[in-house]
């Protein structure tokens, strides 16, 4: 229990500052570049949220290491009396090719410019109809969980009907939390001080 408890302290403390990163970035100018984001954002960039190749990569490296030692022990042992350790570092190729097909895959899970809002390349809301945006983290299932299980809260209008999406941010991808919610305030942001066009 009290991992739990220190786990769910520390998330807590990340939205926290999220938030307040949040507010200080509403209060900035428009002409203000985030300084935390490794790309400055402009009126004509766009914010791309894709996988980590290089995490990917290293993963599968790591995998395939172990699967490589599962195959070693049971050359070793000529194949006889193989123990249920080298059965189980056997499955771990399959982890490799998942990790290198994510590596190579170019799905882009959020792109944000000032258009507004992408998800899966697939418009979920202009910034003429957003409401408001927010991270979240997910209620974890079990009782030990290495993933993060922030979300991404959009809450937007469509056909006069206020909707609520929740996009999820995983350990791969290649922006962090706080990266896509102060891309999302740059971009809202700019949109307002352009007269809500």
């Amino acid at each position: 229990m009290e991992c739990t408890s220190v786990a769910w302290r520390h998330a807590t403390q990340r939205l926290e500052f999220a938030e307040r990163q949040a507010l200080y970035c509403c209060k900035q100018p428009v002409s203000y570049f985030y300084h935390m984001t490794k790309t400055r954002l402009t009126k004509d960039s766009q914010f791309i949220v894709g996988e980590a190749k290089v995490l990917n990569y290293v993963l599968a490296i790591l995998c395939f290491a172990i699967f490589s030692y599962g195959v070693a022990d049971a050359i070793k042992r000529d194949f006889k009396n193989i123990d249920y350790q080298s059965y189980v570092f056997a499955l771990l190729l399959i982890p490799v090719v998942l990790f290198i097909r994510k590596a190579h895959n170019g799905r882009v899970y959020i792109r944000v410019n000032r258009n507004g809002i992408y998800q899966d390349e697939k418009l979920l809301t202009g910034w003429r109809d957003l409401i408001k945006v927010s991270l979240d983290q997910k209620e974890k299932t079990g009782l030990v969980s290495i993933r993060d299980n922030f979300l991404l809260v959009v809450e937007y209008r469509k056909d006069n009907k206020g909707l609520r999406k929740k996009i999820p941010l995983t350990n791969t991808q290649n922006k962090s939390e706080e990266e896509v919610l102060e891309a999302v305030n740059f971009f809202w942001r700019l949109y307002k001080s352009n007269g809500s066009k």
